[in-house]
């Protein structure tokens, strides 16, 4: 649980009884959300002092602290079934199924939430949730072949949307601040990879090497890194923005770059909790990104291989964030393995 920012500790929940359409389920292993997840741990979401109202889609200055934490922790999780309800069809004991879940042992949950494991590994099933907002982010960039793809944050999402744009048969450019993220994005397809501190200026680097890049996919959910993609977006080239943003700096500025080379920016978020769907001429809903994801790890067009790094015991979840948090070029995206 995250009690408060950077505060995370064990609690012990009682189970809610099952009912007839419930299915218990004992966890075999979980991830967290990097992301959204150390924004909340920072103390940085807007969702720690701000309402979201979903009927107008506004934040409202009528939240607290106190009512955002404490929060488990967690996105998925793999397990093995250990009951099901009577009224639970094709489920049964002893099968593997994974769900959108917080990191806890032993979840009850609707049987309509889980889904079986079948063809898939519990390392590819973990990364459904990566791998969609990856491909969300290329049916909002419409990105296609032949085009000139920048991408910021090698996290897993940055490392999935590299693979999607090869598959797709983009040019890809990565860049990162961790070394190790840019040895994978290289793996994952990416032709050049850059240091953005190693660089005076990549975006100018950027723009004479290629005549800048006709979409960035920003990952990171930094604001300078938002700044570079702005920068090295050709002119009329589109920004993606994947990434969860803290609150505002002045390291933006959207009087230079963005207005005078009339870029597009654009916000992917097709997740659940916000019912976004993604542009183009399918108008597709996380439901149907995280189907498509599933299909196309089973099918090793995209492939977990390096992402899901490290792996911790049960009993060092709560250390773990702390290493996502403080340590970020020591992990991708962290697997907790349940004893």
């Amino acid at each position: 649980m995250l009690d408060a920012p950077r505060r995370v500790a064990f609690a012990e929940r009682p189970l809610p009884p099952p009912g007839p359409g419930d299915v218990v389920v004992r966890s075999h292993y979980s991830t967290f959300k990097h992301g959204t997840e150390m924004m909340a741990y920072s103390g940085r979401s807007p969702f720690a002092n701000r309402v979201f109202d979903p009927r107008l889609r506004l934040f409202e200055p009528a939240g607290t602290a106190q009512n955002f934490y404490p929060r488990p922790m967690g996105s998925m999780m793999v397990g093995a079934i250990l009951a099901v309800g009577r009224e639970v069809r094709g489920l049964a004991p002893d099968q593997l199924v994974y769900a959108w879940a917080p990191i806890a042992d032993v979840h009850v949950l609707p049987a309509e939430k889980l889904a079986p494991l079948d063809s898939l590994t519990p390392q590819q099933a973990l990364c459904i949730d990566p791998a969609a907002f990856a491909l969300g982010a290329l049916y909002d960039g419409a990105i296609g072949a032949s085009e000139t793809v920048l991408v910021t944050g090698l996290g897993a999402i940055g490392l999935f949307a590299v693979q999607y744009c090869r598959a797709r048969g983009a040019s890809v450019l990565a860049a990162s601040s961790f070394a190790p993220r840019r040895a994978l994005a290289k793996q994952c397809g990416a032709g050049e990879v850059y240091d953005p501190g190693a660089q005076a200026d990549l975006a100018r680097h950027i723009k004479e090497q290629t005549g800048g890049a006709d979409a960035v996919i920003e990952c990171s959910g930094s604001l300078a890194n938002l700044a570079l993609a702005i920068r090295a977006a050709r002119q009329c080239g589109r920004v993606v923005c994947v990434g969860f943003y803290g609150p505002a700096d002045a390291r933006l500025n959207l009087g230079e770059e963005f207005f005078h080379n009339r870029l597009s920016l654009l916000a992917s978020l097709p997740a659940h909790s916000w019912d976004n769907p993604v542009r183009g001429e399918q108008p597709l809903r996380a439901k149907e990104l995280q189907q498509l994801a599933a299909r196309d790890l089973a099918a090793g067009t995209i492939v977990p291989d390096g992402i899901l790094a490290p792996t911790v015991p049960f009993a060092e979840a709560a250390r773990a964030v702390q290493w996502i948090a403080d340590t970020p070029e020591r992990v991708v995206k962290i697997l907790v393995k349940h004893d």
